[in-house]
């Protein structure tokens, strides 16, 4: 049984049984110093060992991160990020890979720049 917090790339994957989280990624069993609600989360999670019947059988937990607005505040960080990356690449900073010093791919960093990841 795998816990998601990426539903779509989940739903690529087809594992056997999957519970699904729509908590902000690294959470995929609850908010941190929140025990009592990691233990529900996890007694719903291995309930599907038990209750899903099919193949591939994916479940939406039922459980809400406190702020509904995170998604968009998770993706304006990415992209503020993105824009770091854009920007130290423009100047410079970080052109080679520090172990191989083969070069940086632009393309990858344009991509990321308007990439929306959630």
């Amino acid at each position: 049984m795998t816990m998601s917090n990426a539903y779509d790339i989940t739903a690529k994957v087809k594992p056997l049984r999957a519970a699904f989280l729509n908590f902000p990624l690294g959470n995929s069993v609850g908010r941190p110093n929140e025990p009592e609600e990691q233990r529900a989360i996890l007694t719903a999670a291995l309930g599907l060992l038990e209750s899903a019947s099919e193949p591939a059988a994916m479940v939406e937990l039922p459980f809400r991160w406190p702020d509904d607005d995170w998604e968009s505040k998770v993706n304006a960080q990415y992209e503020a990020e993105a824009e770091i990356a854009l920007r130290q690449r423009s100047e410079g900073e970080y052109d080679d890979h520090p172990a191989t010093g083969e070069r940086r791919n632009d393309a990858a960093l344009e991509a990321l720049a308007v990439a929306r990841l959630i």
